[in-house]
């Protein structure tokens, strides 16, 4: 059985999130609510639900690119010649296209990309991937379907809140409702939780911060008052190099008491 815990940290790669709560987490207690006898969802809990979800999708999203990806990785934006405003077929060319660049360059590739509607409708992709050097013009011609656009992210010490901000502006957008908000490889490392006290107090006191990136509190209906700090380090952490030889790696899901949206970081 696991133990209850008061903290919880969450590092990918040079980001670290400390929450604190005011009640104690106990893992085993489920807290949610289920639609047992509810036969109808107003819109307002039909909005209510997309927030949460699309919540989980930055978060997801932030925590991954900041795991995988760094100021070295390529970002580029995919942008079509044709006004293409159908999401399902834009996906379809894009799935279509990683598969033709990662055959072109012989490797898996790692990549996150994230969907966003123009002002005219149009959608376009950003692209965030781990790959060796190509020219512009052979990955316009790869992609074959428009524009290319390579990003420089050299000065960002933060990516995922960089390829976050593309999803922030469309998340309730009725045009992303059933479909995929986010694409993402499946050779992607996850990020490193943990609920260990003694494990969580040497990171912080062995960490070196370069800055933080967001402070804030929150009331939460089971835990009371929560916590919660981001911070930058100057170099990628792993939670390997603090943990005990015993501690357990089983851990609670990321999402599971993060209903409620915290600031994001800038």
């Amino acid at each position: 059985m696991r133990k209850c815990y008061t903290q919880k940290l969450i590092v990918s790669g040079n980001n670290v999130e400390l929450y604190e709560y005011e009640s104690p987490v106990v893992p085993l207690r489920c807290n949610r609510i289920g639609r047992a006898g509810q036969t109808t969802t107003t819109d307002e809990q039909k909005r209510q639900n997309r927030e949460k979800t699309a919540s989980r999708a930055r978060q997801k999203v932030r925590r991954y690119a900041n795991a995988n990806f760094s100021n070295r990785s390529k970002f580029v934006t995919l942008t079509f010649a044709d006004n293409v405003t159908n999401l399902k077929k834009a996906n379809k060319q894009f799935t279509d296209f990683m598969r033709r660049l990662s055959y072109q360059l012989h490797t898996k590739l790692q990549y996150i990309a994230v969907p966003e509607f123009q002002e005219r409708g149009a959608v376009h992709y950003h692209l965030l991937m781990n790959c060796s050097y190509v020219p512009k013009e052979r990955l316009a011609e790869i992609w074959g379907n428009g524009f290319v656009k390579i990003n420089r992210i050299d000065n960002v010490d933060n990516i995922g809140a960089y390829i976050t901000k593309y999803m922030t502006k469309d998340n309730l957008d009725e045009r992303l409702a059933g479909e995929k908000c986010f694409f993402m490889s499946r050779n992607l490392t996850a990020p490193q939780t943990t609920t260990d006290s003694e494990t969580i107090e040497k990171v912080l006191a062995e960490m070196t911060v370069k800055r933080v990136a967001c402070s804030s509190s929150f009331e939460s209906e089971y835990y009371g008052t929560v916590n919660y700090m981001q911070f930058i380090l100057d170099a990628p952490l792993s939670l390997s190099d603090f943990r005990k030889p015993l501690e357990s790696r089983c851990f609670p899901p990321l999402w599971c008491d993060e209903f409620t949206p915290v600031p994001l970081p800038h």
